[in-house]
């Protein structure tokens, strides 16, 4: 029984550390294509272009493709391009004579992200260089009110600075804000969580021949020994809840000891008596539902099967998988009301040191509710045979 859940187990394993690998890869998340059009040649606008596109920041993202008008905008309806940049004649010497001859830029109707996050972030050197531009403006007019003309090229060149410090540095124009797909949680943490709740359920394959349902001709004898139908479901889930504490619990001191020898024993969470209940807890609802799932099913096969199947998507839709942040909007949703979703909390909340009363009445809930349910089926499947 340990095996068989082992062996699920270092599967998802080999899946997740793939997913981690594909998610956090050092990759750009965008690719931007900008398509730039002169109107005259001019290698000092080719400089400037090599400079910009020479950035650490810039040629991670963006890419310059210096093409004709025709070309340009025929980029743009075909969305190949995010957006267009024509360059007058004259626009180095412009900024540098202070003449300043506008850079037109064009974007498509339905912009997309690459075009949207462009628009914002041209936007902003706009903005910027009104304001670079109002403070010569205002020093000047300063200087002239103050009869200091013969300092305003060092003022010039004092604003200039602060202004390409604060462009080019971009200290100020970002704040750094860490967020987690995992909430409180490292990685490593949610893959344990996740991991262990799966594990849990694999090994309640395994459980089939302890908490099946009676043969027919057992059940009625019990019937007639005062057993009735409860009394029945209910020995059969205790005994199934006991083997499933005892093999995770087994499993569970086996990879600490492991995780110990190798130096890595404070991945683990602390025990103690919060992360006790909170075990038993995890533990009576997935039994309940792996009872649950074993009295829908007709036979060995099916059962094992079902649970299985049913297993693997709650655990997709809750973000066992993946965290649910990269999921579809719509699977988030759903995720919501699955009971793998509660159980990866808790078993999250025993790295956390507290535990949330939520989770805890959702979880009573659920067992609540599989019981009932399995009780149900038992007492109707009594009631045909009689």
């Amino acid at each position: 029984m340990l095996a068989e859940a082992v062996l699920l187990l270092g599967i998802l394993g080999i899946f997740a550390f793939g997913a981690v690998k594909f998610l956090y890869r050092d990759v750009p998340v965008l690719q931007i294509t900008i398509a730039v059009v002169e109107e005259e040649e001019n290698p000092l606008t080719d400089l400037l272009l090599q400079y910009v596109q020479g950035m650490e920041s810039v040629s991670e993202v963006c890419r310059f493709m210096i093409v004709s008008e025709e070309e340009a905008f025929s980029m743009l309806q075909e969305g190949k391009a995010a957006a267009v940049l024509l360059l007058p004649e004259g626009m180095v010497e412009g900024i540098l004579d202070g003449s300043n001859a506008p850079v037109q830029v064009f974007f498509p109707e339905d912009a997309g992200l690459e075009s949207a996050l462009l628009k914002e972030l041209t936007d902003a050197g706009v903005q910027m260089l009104r304001v670079a531009q109002a403070e010569i403006y205002a020093v000047y007019d300063t200087a002239k009110a103050y009869g200091a003309l013969e300092r305003l090229s060092a003022l010039e060149m004092d604003i200039d600075r602060y202004n390409l410090a604060f462009a080019l540095e971009r200290l100020a124009l970002f704040r750094m804000q860490e967020v987690s797909a995992t909430g409180n949680l490292t990685i490593l943490q949610y893959g344990v969580a996740s991991g262990a709740v799966f594990f849990l359920l694999m090994l309640g394959m395994a459980c089939y021949p302890v908490m099946q349902p009676y043969p027919e001709a057992l059940r009625k004898q019990l019937v007639r020994e005062g057993i009735g139908p409860g009394r029945q479901c209910l020995g059969k889930w205790f005994c199934g809840t006991c083997s499933m504490g005892m093999g995770a619990l087994f499993f569970m001191l086996l990879l600490n000891v492991g995780l110990r020898a190798a130096g890595y024993g404070f991945r683990m969470p602390k025990a103690g008596l919060m992360q006790t209940g909170v075990g038993l807890l995890i533990l009576l609802c997935a039994s309940s539902f792996v009872f649950l799932v074993f009295q829908l099913a007709g036979n060995g096969t099916a059962a094992v099967l079902l649970l299985f199947f049913l297993s693997v998507v709650m655990q997709y839709l809750s973000g066992g998988f993946l965290p649910s942040v990269f999921l579809p909007e719509t699977v988030q949703i759903i995720g919501r009301f699955v009971p793998t979703a509660y159980l990866i909390k808790a078993a999250g909340n025993l790295y956390a040191g507290g535990f949330s009363g939520e989770t805890a009445w959702l979880l009573l809930f659920f067992t609540v509710i599989f019981g009932g349910v399995s009780y149900g089926i038992g007492r109707l499947r009594m009631m045909k045979e009689v």
